[in-house]
């Protein structure tokens, strides 16, 4: 095995990773606005069931998020 297919499989799994961790952030980012604006719909007053509704969640989680919240 020559050091040519070495280099290509070592750019390949960089790659790999950084295209996962690009994913991984974005995906973290889009739920941590989602739980922000859960949470300032549950300060604004609007009722959990609402809340759900528009966010597209549970009424579990968005319970959660504000218990969370509470807790910080």
């Amino acid at each position: 095995m020559g050091g040519k297919v070495l280099d290509y499989e070592a750019k390949t799994i960089y790659m790999d990773g950084k295209n996962d961790g690009i994913a991984l952030g974005m995906a973290k980012g889009v739920a941590q606005g989602r739980a922000s604006l859960v949470l300032d719909m549950i300060k604004g007053g609007l009722e959990i069931g609402t809340i759900a509704r528009i966010a597209r969640m549970s009424v579990e989680q968005v319970t959660e998020i504000g218990r969370k919240a509470a807790l910080e």
